[in-house]
């Protein structure tokens, strides 16, 4: 049983942590997120604005569900034939 506890405890320790790829997740979510408010974005007093489906998907991402807010962001960016850039 110990042998069991010190294989998962070094395969834990291996493994990259949630925070990680939680943080990778963020930074290519604010990434596509700012090319969708400078392609994509409402133009008010000539500034590009986030329209209300960019600043959900950017929360969603904030707060857990990733795979939601970037798929939405990325189809924004298609939709207006911008290359959405690699992960």
């Amino acid at each position: 049983m110990r042998r069991y506890l010190s294989l998962l405890a070094v395969l834990a320790g291996l493994s990259p942590g949630p925070g990680r790829a939680q943080s990778s997740d963020l930074a290519y979510c604010t990434q596509l997120y700012d090319l969708a408010v400078r392609y994509r974005g409402r133009q008010i007093n000539g500034e590009s604005k986030p329209d209300p489906d960019m600043i959900v998907a950017l929360e969603q991402c904030k707060h857990g569900n990733a795979a939601a807010g970037i798929a939405t962001l990325q189809q924004r960016l298609r939709s207006a034939a911008v290359t959405v850039p690699p992960r």
